[in-house]
Order: structure tokens, then sequence, then C-alpha cells
């Protein structure tokens, strides 16, 4: 496992809701002055350190759905969305190491992140991703099901790199969970 740079880009007031499940969530835009660092769009704390957790449940991630409002430009892109780790929920300001990667492209591979960041829409997970292939298969396993943790807490981070300069780019991830209660 490698420690990356992390921005915060997670909106902790969709955590709780009181819609029925499953519910959408949705990041904090996603800009090119991420460039080269870890963006985490997601956490699962199950205490409430930041904001309301999730307590002692289960989350099933449905779909996932990058949406590009302004296509990222700049040089030879690179993107991959994965499963990494915080200690205890805490992002720190950019350029403390305080991501953890587990599984840096388990929802993004790199050539498919590359070319949906360079275009405005809607974009899914490919049969390239671990994330769509467990699903397929009809598994929520740990490619498709987050537990709540208060220590090594699970982050969704989106990493966008390029050989140079970025200078457009606006995306906001959006997921559908279930949150399982626990007993």
């Amino acid at each position: 496992m490698s420690t990356g740079n992390g921005y915060d880009l997670r909106r902790t007031d969709l955590r709780t809701n009181v819609l029925e499940n499953p519910y959408w969530i949705t990041s904090a835009e996603l800009t090119k002055a991420h460039d080269d660092y870890d963006a985490v769009l997601f956490s699962f704390p199950q205490a409430t350190v930041v904001a309301s957790g999730y307590g002692d449940t289960l989350i099933l991630i449905h779909e996932m759905v990058l949406e590009v409002q302004t296509a990222f430009i700049g040089g030879t892109l690179a993107m991959v969305i994965g499963n990494s780790s915080l200690a205890s929920d805490v992002c720190g300001s950019p350029g403390s190491a305080d991501v953890t990667d587990i599984d840096p492209n388990m929802y993004w591979e790199a050539t498919d992140g590359a070319a949906d960041i360079a275009a405005v829409g809607f974009h899914y997970p490919t049969t390239a991703s671990a994330y769509l292939t467990a699903k397929a298969a009809g598994s929520w396993g740990t490619n498709a099901s987050i537990i709540p943790h208060d220590t090594t807490v699970l982050a969704i981070v989106a990493t966008i790199t390029s050989n140079s300069a970025i200078t457009a780019g606006s995306a906001y991830m959006h997921m559908l969970i279930s949150v399982v209660p626990a007993v």
C-alpha cells in the first residue's frame, strides 16, 4: 500500500437521510486543482468523527456515476477511482500524507478514467473494474459493499494525473447506496 496526499471532497451532510433505501449520495466538486492528489470523494465512518456516521451497518453500492460537467484538458490525462483508507476519518490539508491506497483502481481503471474525464456527460464503470465484475457476478463482497469503521475508515478516492498542467475540468461522483441496519 502507498500513502498519498489528500484533498477532502466528501459531502458529510449526505451521510444520513430520512429517505427509504436505496438513496443517492454526491461528492463535492472534483476539479483541475486536485491534480496529483488523492481526492476523497466518500468515506464510511462508524461513529460521528467529522459528521454523522453510519453506525453498525453494511453499505451496499448499487450504482456509481461520474458526472463530468467540464471536460478535463491538459497533457496526457489519467484517472483512477478506488478504495483507500483514512486513519480516523480525518483528511488533512492538501499535501499531508493521510490517505492510504488499498486498491486505487477498484471502481475505475486508468484507461477508462482518462477517456471519461475528457468528455462531458455521465460515465459509468466498465467491465474492467473489479466493482462491476463483482456486481455482475451477484457478489456483494468487498468490491461492492463496505462495513463502516472508526479506525482505518474506508474511503472512495479519485486520483487524476497528467504529464503537464491541467487547465480545465469539473466533475462530481454520484453513488446509489443502501444502508442495511444491524440488529
